[in-house]
């Protein structure tokens, strides 16, 4: 990138600053930014105008040729080898198809190009496949495990003729090599093709007898849960990979199994076969790779894999990031007397007639569970978006009895009790959930069927969305003064002032929209 006004130490900067403006059918004014191209995309971007030389060339739109811009020779990657994806919250959002166009890429957005193969060195078809990271959790005094979602997804190309577990598990080792710390565990025993070898499917062996699984090609989704025999021991955890023997030869324990699951890895259709037999999969299908705590622990590099280069364009100046912002400020906000503008008059019953008026929200009372309901979603007459900005919202010891304008009113203090989150866009997402167990005071991330443990400093994400919150009765209130949240630069109960109200009733809960 350079100044307009600093090529005229060139001595063609004149010519090229016409010629560009001509290209661009507009002026380039002196300050004028404009960018250096790399010369090998300009050569494929030529074939694209139909742009032959500067003197030749015409503007006109007889000079576009239809279809993509070919950029496969700047990354040395054949076009039909790459895949573009939207990878947000540790799964695939969107995977997107050749001919989408660029408009449906947002600002936001995490995009990830993986390098996959259409058909293998022999010529034969591969199937590419989604594969996420799960970290098994087992639940005490129950048969079935929550799973956890982490890391970045991987797409992995399998050719279809050597679709069995063992090339897959190899395919997925391959591909994560550069996040084991440690060498893979070595192999001991038979191999796995043999009978009797250890497979990747919960760490079984062949030649036991095992029932024959057929897999869903279409992907029908269904919950599953891993049912104890009557035969297992008490408290086996049925999520681990075990080491067993055969012939009084040990297997080797897999770094990780398999499960067939939905598109958001949240719910397991079905085990993979063990018989080492094709796996009847397509590219409709999704894998999960599931670890246990401690060999993840062991052999994955969080760090690594997190880990990249920066092309020399990240090192330009960028965007500042929105900063985050306080729930008090979108309570201020939401009582705060706004004017209407010329294009939202209000009816006036008196005169018939629609005048410029204001309009202003007052809180009278506040209920036992207080709704809170953030604006995550924006509206115009041409643009509509999702916004991401964090709110930042107490988490215990919310006092709202400042924005109450009844001087008599009871104090209105409030402790979160839950969090419903939106994940995606407009038209499209997922909804997730924290919430506090009354019982025992902890805290639960809820995802589709998996229910996991969660901490406090893990609640407050910029997909927050609605906010519940439960308000202490008197008896807790005054033994727990400590704990109050008041907001910064609040005022004193006894100094508000008093002005038109609307009443909330004191019986049920309400919703606050902060819109």
């Amino acid at each position: 990138m350079a100044e307009g006004g600093g090529c005229r130490e060139r001595p063609d900067a004149e010519t090229q600053k016409s010629e560009l403006g001509a290209l661009m059918r507009t002026t380039l004014q002196r300050g004028a930014q404009w960018y250096l191209i790399d010369s090998r995309w300009f050569k494929q971007w030529k074939k694209y105008v139909g742009f032959d030389s500067w003197d030749m060339y015409n503007v006109g739109e007889h000079n576009l040729f239809p279809g993509p811009i070919d950029n496969s020779g700047l990354s040395g990657i054949a076009a039909e080898n790459m895949v573009v994806t939207d990878v947000y919250n540790h799964r695939f959002h969107k995977i997107f198809q050749m001919d989408e166009g660029l408009n449906h890429i947002m600002p936001r957005d995490d995009i990830f190009v993986y390098e996959v193969c259409s058909t293998s060195a022999d010529g034969s078809e591969c199937v590419t496949l989604p594969v996420y990271f799960r970290e098994k959790k087992s639940r005490p005094s129950s048969t079935s495990s929550g799973a956890l979602l982490y890391g970045q997804p991987l797409l992995v190309s399998v050719p279809k003729h050597k679709l069995t577990l063992e090339s897959l598990y190899q395919a997925v080792c391959e591909r994560i090599s550069r996040y084991i710390k440690q060498p893979l565990p070595e192999e001991s025993g038979s191999s796995p093709g043999e009978p009797g070898a250890c497979n990747g499917s919960g760490g079984s062996c062949e030649g036991e007898d095992e029932e024959e699984m057929e897999h869903q090609e279409d992907g029908k989704e269904q919950l599953s849960e891993t049912e104890g025999s009557g035969e297992d021991e008490p408290g086996s955890d049925h999520g681990e990979t075990t080491q067993k023997k055969v012939g009084g030869r040990p297997c080797a324990k897999k770094l990780f199994t398999f499960s067939l699951v939905n598109s958001y890895g949240t719910a397991d259709i079905n085990s993979l076969a063990t018989d080492g037999k094709l796996l009847k999969l397509n590219s409709r299908s999704t894998l999960a790779i599931d670890w246990d705590s401690e060999t993840r622990s062991l052999y994955y590099d969080e760090q690594e894999s997190e880990a990249y280069e920066k092309h020399v364009s990240m090192l330009q100046p960028q965007k500042k990031k929105k900063t985050a912002m306080a729930l008090r400020d979108c309570i201020e906000l939401f009582t705060t007397m706004e004017t209407l503008g010329e294009q939202d008059p209000w009816y006036c019953p008196n005169c018939k007639k629609h005048q410029q008026a204001t309009k202003k929200f007052d809180l009278w009372s506040l209920p036992k569970i207080l709704v809170v309901h953030l604006k995550r979603f924006s509206y115009s007459r041409y643009w509509r978006d999702k916004l991401d900005t964090v709110v930042e919202f107490p988490v215990r010891g919310l006092n709202m009895s400042e924005f109450v304008c009844d001087l008599s009113a009871r104090p209105y203090v409030y402790d979160l009790i839950a969090v419903s989150n939106h994940y995606g866009a407009m038209g499209v997402g997922h909804y997730t959930a924290y919430a506090k167990n009354k019982l025992n005071g902890k805290w639960y991330y809820f995802d589709d069927s998996n229910v996991s443990l969660a901490s406090e400093d893990q609640i407050v994400t910029k997909a927050a969305y609605v906010l519940f919150y439960q308000r202490r009765d008197d008896d807790e209130f005054y033994k727990t003064p400590s704990s109050l949240t008041n907001f910064p630069g609040s005022s004193d109960r006894g100094t508000r002032p008093s002005s038109s109200q609307q009443g909330m009733g004191d019986d049920e809960a309400c919703s606050m929209d902060t819109n």
